[in-house]
């Protein structure tokens, strides 16, 4: 852990030297992303809660595109995360998102919002229930579910860690057959596509899983046709690109690096993008709503 806190240091010192315009949004990085490897060390601590997926079990899941975590009745940390949450309303409060966030933070005080169900919707993915809670106390729906994924992300990603171990055989064989869109430990969306060692690799938003594509497609709704391009904005920073789909209008990043990025570095990586974030939407492209998951048989 020491390591990863070493380098995101290193990242961060990295960015705010080529990127001044990053440097209060930087700030804020450091002490969001600070916070959650410190739940990391707390979680593992504290010792996970039970996770009994058999080895098996997950394999088919998997085998049947279904995440390896979708509507599995996992415990979570909640009066651990219930307080990080509320801290981390705060932290944005100070950093930048001011009156919105607090909102959500006297919201939570005031019991208003149940921090509980909150955690519970967000670990689902269920952005439809975040919105509607928001909605009802009048407070932003975004800034809900980040300060819930903010809160989550670390057990999330202890979780996928267990629930996918490289060294089971079947489970890696089903991960490498993996072949959608949305991560295949949690349902979410990827953050970027890392181009790393000739392979492009799909990173999560919210546990930082890693897998490929068997194609050349569009990751949300698959399309290979003449209207999904890949282009980069600049000439002179190739290894910067967007992957545009005509047929749905997403968009999502696409990335050299010469290592896969740790947790939680993906957000660094994600923040450090967000100038191709500008182009895409400037044309009109989109990140969709997470999928519906479907349980198949």
């Amino acid at each position: 852990m020491f390591a990863l806190r070493a380098g995101l240091d290193q990242r961060l010192d990295a960015l705010a030297a080529s990127r001044p315009d990053l440097d209060r949004a930087l700030a804020l990085q450091r002490v969001l992303l600070g916070r959650q490897l410190d739940l990391v060390d707390v979680i593992r601590t504290a010792g996970m809660p039970g996770l009994t997926l058999p080895a098996g079990y997950v394999a088919a899941k998997l085998r049947r595109g279904v995440p390896a975590l979708h509507r599995e009745p996992i415990p979570l940390p909640a009066t651990l995360l219930a307080i990080s949450a509320r801290e981390f309303c705060d932290h944005l409060a100070s950093g930048g998102a001011g009156e919105a966030a607090a909102a959500v933070g006297r919201a939570m005080d005031q019991h208003q919002i149940d921090v509980g169900v909150l955690l519970s919707a967000c670990f689902g993915r269920d952005q439809r229930r975040v919105r509607l809670m928001a909605a009802q106390q009048n407070v932003s729906p975004d800034l809900a579910w980040l300060v819930a994924e903010l809160a989550l992300a670390p057990f999330a990603y202890l979780l996928q860690c267990r629930a996918l171990p490289a060294d089971h055989a079947a489970i890696a064989e089903a991960s490498r057959a993996w072949d959608r869109g949305f991560c295949l430990a949690c349902g979410s969306w990827p953050a970027i596509v890392e181009a790393s060692g000739g392979a492009n690799l799909l990173r999560c938003s919210f546990c930082a899983a890693a897998w490929q594509l068997s194609s050349y497609r569009c990751i949300y709704c698959g399309s290979d046709s003449e209207r999904f391009i890949t282009a980069a904005p600049d000439p002179e920073h190739a290894s910067r690109r967007l992957q545009l789909c005509g047929e749905c209008g997403g968009y999502v990043k696409a990335i050299e690096v010469p290592t896969p990025t740790e947790f939680p570095l993906v957000a660094v990586e994600d923040l450090a993008s967000m100038d191709l974030d500008l182009v895409a939407i400037e044309r009109k492209y989109l990140r969709p709503p997470l999928p519906e998951i479907r349980r198949t048989s």
